[in-house]
């Protein structure tokens, strides 16, 4: 009998043993997928942030751009019809 007893202690550590095993694998793969996304996640936002930047980039030249004086007096001439003195203004006619 002391044979017997002796043979389920011994399986029920196994199963007990195995069921942890399976378990910290099961953590494990999960904790992989996590981190797995959480990189891609990390990806989508840098590239987000470098579209950001370069946008950010190309405002600031648009605005100093529009602070020269070149960009007013184009503006000034094609928004509001100013002219320079001393300059002829040649009007078409559509037909």
């Amino acid at each position: 009998m002391a044979r017997k007893g002796y043979t389920l202690k011994l399986r029920a550590r196994l199963f007990i043993t195995g069921v942890i095993l399976c378990y910290f694998l099961f953590l494990i793969i999960q904790q992989s997928f996590d981190i797995q996304g959480q990189n891609n996640t990390v990806a989508e936002l840098q590239n987000a942030i470098t579209n950001v930047q370069l946008e950010n980039e190309a405002l600031s030249r648009q605005i100093d751009h529009t602070r020269s004086d070149d960009y007013i007096e184009q503006a000034a001439r094609d928004k509001l019809g100013w002219v320079k003195d001393g300059e002829t203004i040649f009007i078409e006619k559509n037909k």
